[in-house]
């Protein structure tokens, strides 16, 4: 099958690309809108409600495919009601499947009680008491009609009273006191309908908006077939949320990746599949080009300005905001769904598409639901920074990290215990772990922290500053712990600035993880034993020169 796609001859003008609507077509338009779409045909009206066949979701916006069915009786318009109002009408597009010819495309904004009736339309409890309520009118009408029916056959036997008829009319008495009774009966039960679905209305969590978008389609068909619209729609955003368990007994760590979805575009979503992208549609197409410097000399009484050229900047991206839970499904007798999500890598850009079908109202509730999970073996260690902090925090490698997840709120359970939250950031973690937390059985002590001003004099051609750290660990666990400590040591920035240190025992690494100046001590603390660590350093400058740094 062949699709086209028409992007063209767009009208937002309510009367200009269509043309009116005939007072039957109108009578019909009003309770079509409250499905969400219709098709109005030209020579004859058929309902159909749209379906939603995609969701992409972005940050700050997502985009939407509609389908409509179209009728194959020729010329007819396929109308998309109770879009948002923020629906991009620039990102409209309209793709017909089959051998369709598609017409102009006529966009316009609907206020009032049209509006008001597509409020509802994504609620399942206001439809339910809906749909509850039109079977009791039905059941009304009905019982009125047999009323009526009664009613003349008592005017027949007024008439003539000798035939057959005259002789039942007692029955027919009996029978009409039985339908009033129940016309009463069912008026009771219209009016607590009607209280409950008001109480529905007036307490339900959609958004509501003063109008509504709607997009008219004119197209031609031979045979049934489908329309799709397409468009961007603000107001919805997603973000992920990672957990991180650790079990310091087993060695194991989980990591669950999970996605947090909110939107207010207008619109409810019920029932749609949907994807998640992690590119951000508001952010720089382009790179940008360099500055030019442009120079001139300096010439008294003329003031010659130096002027810097930029192009011109994009606006800042706008994130969305962020979120929460999701209730799982409930288990039936019926085989399990499976909601595991497949993730697709194009070239930088991830989509994770979600298995399960998801419902997501238009009133900024949060939806949460698993996107991934890793589990395996983890390095577990305790590190110390003493010159900032005398205090230790347990550390886990994850040597399962994925670049593939973008960066979110972690948060951090250790031994099944809630320690805090951290970021999760996939180069950060790779180089220096994932921590979980402080370290009560990890005692840190202070032993010497002092400056020596070496001699200054006239002789004298130097001058000196010697400084002394010293830290006691002691393990109070009843098992051996990996410790880690990290030190530093002054860097010199000039030929005639000496620096000297001595560390007792040797450090184990320095310029740990590519950090200048940083140096790792890395052991195993035996349970109940303690360990000094001492660094001496001596910084060496001409007696005539200032020291200067951020020491």
């Amino acid at each position: 099958m062949n699709a086209h796609v028409i992007q063209s001859s767009v009208s937002t003008d309510h009367g200009s690309a269509l043309p009116p609507l005939n007072k039957m077509t109108r009578c019909l338009a009003l309770p079509l809108m409250f499905g969400g779409s219709a098709i109005l045909g030209l020579s004859s009206a058929q309902a159909a409600t749209s379906s939603v066949e995609q969701v992409t979701i972005y940050q700050g916006l997502a985009s939407v495919t509609r389908a409509l069915p179209i009728a194959g009786n020729g010329e007819q318009t396929v109308v998309f009601s109770c879009l948002s109002p923020q629906t991009d009408k620039e990102s409209l597009s309209v793709q017909a499947v089959g051998n369709v010819n598609v017409g102009e495309i006529s966009i316009e904004e609907l206020t009032g009680e049209q509006a008001a009736q597509c409020q509802y339309q994504g609620d399942a409890k206001v439809q339910t008491q809906q749909h509850t309520l039109a079977n009791i009118n039905a059941e009304l009408e009905a019982a009125r009609l047999a009323k009526a029916y009664l009613q003349n056959l008592t005017k027949a036997t007024q008439v003539n009273t000798d035939s057959t008829i005259a002789n039942n009319a007692r029955d027919i008495e009996t029978q009409a006191t039985s339908i009033n009774q129940r016309i009463l009966e069912i008026q009771q039960r219209q009016a607590r309908a009607q209280d409950a679905l008001n109480q529905l209305m007036s307490g339900s969590a959609t958004s509501t908006f003063n109008n509504v978008t709607q997009v008219s389609v004119r197209a031609a068909s031979s045979s049934p077939s489908n329309i799709k619209l397409h468009y961007q729609v603000r107001g919805a955003g997603w973000e992920p949320a990672y957990q991180a368990r650790l079990n310091t007994t087993s060695e194991q760590l989980s990591i669950t990746a999970s996605a947090i979805i909110a939107q207010q575009t207008g619109e409810n979503w019920t029932n749609v599949p949907v994807t998640l992208s992690t590119v951000n549609p508001n952010q720089s197409t382009t790179g940008q080009l360099p500055y030019v410097q442009r120079l001139s000399l300096y010439e008294e009484n003329q003031d010659a300005k130096v002027r810097r050229e930029s192009p011109m900047m994009d606006a800042a991206p706008v994130m969305a905001a962020g979120m929460a839970y999701i209730k799982r499904s409930r288990v039936s007798k019926a085989p399990l769904p499976n909601f595991s999500v497949s993730s697709q890598n194009k070239n930088g850009i991830i989509e994770y598409r979600l298995p399960q079908l998801v419902s997501i109202p238009s009133d900024g509730r949060r939806v949460r639901t698993v996107i991934g999970e890793q589990v395996g073996s983890s390095k577990l260690w305790v590190r110390s920074t003493p010159s900032v902090e005398t205090a230790a925090y347990w550390y886990a490698s994850a040597p399962f990290l994925t670049p593939d997840w973008v960066d979110g709120s972690l948060q951090l359970y250790r031994d099944d215990n809630y320690v805090g939250q951290s970021r999760y950031s996939y180069q950060m973690l790779k180089e220096q772990g994932i921590g979980f937390g402080s370290d009560p059985n990890m005692k840190v002590k202070e032993l010497t922290n002092e400056d020596k001003q070496g001699e200054k004099g006239v002789l004298n051609r130097t001058q000196s500053i010697t400084t002394t750290n010293a830290y006691q660990f002691t393990n109070q666990h009843n098992r051996s712990v990996r410790l880690q400590v990290l030190g530093s040591e002054p860097i010199s920035r000039d030929d005639s600035l000496k620096v000297t240190v001595t560390h007792t025992p040797p450090v184990t690494e320095r310029d740990w993880n590519d950090n200048q100046g940083i140096v790792a001590w890395e052991f195993d603390l035996p349970s109940k034993q303690s360990q000094v660590i001492r660094s001496t350093s001596q910084v060496s400058y001409p007696a005539n020169k200032l020291l200067a740094g951020n020491q």
